[in-house]
């Protein structure tokens, strides 16, 4: 193997280390998350609660797709659509392209019926709201907030640097 091998073994290695460490720290985060705290602990922090509650709908939301999806899956095969590795590609192609235009209505006709209810509401026309999970940050939250800045200027320091890059093939 030549030394350009090696180094794109030792490349992709890394990529994959990355996404094998990263995919399942951030399905932990959403799956033990609650939104509505997030959302007052996103506010508190200083985040507008218009963007805190946005990424709170937004994880809300997630279970929601992934249950439609499955669930139009199935009447799409229930009228016949064959989506398994036995069916021809082009056919496998409809039928998701099928799935996903009848997610991307429903999608749609929800954020409708969400946003025209915020609106009745009033949501947005004052500049502070009150949160129903609101915590006070304990010494654990600050160590973390603290470690988490460090982090960033460290990665700035490092970018800086390498003039950018992270990664140098020699």
């Amino acid at each position: 193997m030549t030394h350009d091998g090696i180094q794109q073994v030792a490349y992709e290695s890394i990529v994959l280390m990355k996404y094998v460490f990263s995919l399942p720290l951030a399905l932990i985060f959403l799956l033990t998350t609650n939104p509505s705290e997030f959302a007052a602990e996103l506010n508190k922090i200083g985040v507008s609660y218009r963007i805190a509650y946005a990424v709170a709908l937004t994880l809300r939301y997630i279970p929601d797709v992934q249950q439609e999806f499955v669930t139009i899956s199935h009447a799409q095969q229930a009228r016949g659509y064959d989506m398994s590795k036995k069916a021809p590609l082009v056919q496998r192609v409809r039928g998701a392209a099928g799935i996903l235009m009848s997610l991307l209505f429903s999608s749609l006709a929800r954020i409708d019926d969400i946003s025209r209810s915020m609106d009745l509401r009033r949501f947005g026309k004052e500049k502070r709201r009150s949160w129903y999970y609101q915590q006070t940050f304990r010494r654990n939250d600050w160590v973390v907030m603290v470690g988490m800045v460090v982090l960033v200027l460290l990665e700035v320091v490092l970018f800086r640097v390498a003039d950018g890059r992270f990664w140098w093939p020699i």
